[in-house]
C-alpha cells in the first residue's frame, strides 16, 4: 500500500505525505550531483582524464570498491529520522533469523515489520493497536546479537530500532512515537475531539 493510499484510507496520519520532501529531496540532489560528477569524469580534456584516473585508482581499492557500491546500490542512503540506533533511517539489513528465512522473505504485505528479536512482551502489546498496519515476528538473529527490535517500514528503511545487552537492555523508548507517526493511532485509541 502507498503513503497516499494509507492517508486517504486513514491507516496513516496526514503528515507522512510531508516526510517525501525531507526525505527524498536531499537523495535527488545527490543523484544529480553524481549524475554531474560522471558527466565531467566523461569529458575530454586534460582535467577530466586526470579526474578518471584518480576514480580509477580508488575504485582499485578494497574501500574504493566499497564506497562505490554501497553509492550506487542505495546503501549509503540514510533519512534523518528521531533516533539515535545506527539503523535508524537506514535501509533494513537482510537478516538472517533462526526461523531459518531472511528477514526480506517476511516483508512481501507491502505493511510495515516490527521484528522482535528477544521474545518482548512489550514491544508486541505496542504494535497490536496497528494490526493490518505492521506485522509483528519473533525471531532471533544470530548474526546481530546486540539487536533487540527494528520497527522497519514498508519501504524497508528502519523507523526505528533498540539494541540488547548489559550496556543497552531491551527498551521501547520511541517505539511508540514511531509507531505514531509513521502508522497513525492505534486501532481502538480514544483520540481528543
Amino acid at each position: 500500500m502507498t503513503a497516499p493510499a494509507a492517508v486517504i484510507g486513514g491507516r496513516s496520519p496526514e503528515g507522512l505525505l510531508d516526510t517525501y520532501t525531507s526525505e527524498r529531496h536531499p537523495v535527488g540532489a545527490w543523484v544529480l550531483d553524481w549524475t554531474r560528477s560522471q558527466v565531467a569524469a566523461m569529458r575530454l580534456d586534460p582535467q577530466s582524464r586526470a579526474l578518471r584516473e584518480i576514480v580509477s585508482d580508488l575504485a582499485g581499492t578494497v574501500v574504493g570498491t566499497t564506497y562505490l557500491t554501497a553509492r550506487l546500490n542505495g546503501a549509503g542512503v540514510r533519512y534523518e529520522l528521531p533516533g539515535k540506533h545506527p539503523l535508524t533511517g537506514r535501509s533494513t539489513p537482510d537478516l538472517e533469523l533462526t526461523d531459518g528465512g531472511r528477514l526480506a522473505d517476511h516483508l512481501h504485505g507491502g505493511r510495515a515489520l516490527l521484528l522482535d528479536l528477544t521474545d518482548d512482551p512489550e514491544l508486541r502489546a505496542l504494535a497490536a493497536g496497528y494490526a493490518g498496519r505492521v506485522d509483528t515476528l519473533t525471531a532471533g538473529c544470530p548474526s546481530r546479537p546486540e539487536l533487540a527490535a527494528v520497527l522497519v517500514r514498508p519501504d524497508g528503511f528502519t523507523a526505528w530500532a533498540a539494541d540488547a545487552g548489559a550496556q543497552a537492555p531491551t527498551s521501547t523508548v520511541g517505539l511508540a512515537e514511531a509507531l505514531d507517526e509513521w502508522f497513525g493511532v492505534p486501532e481502538g485509541a480514544v483520540t481528543p475531539g
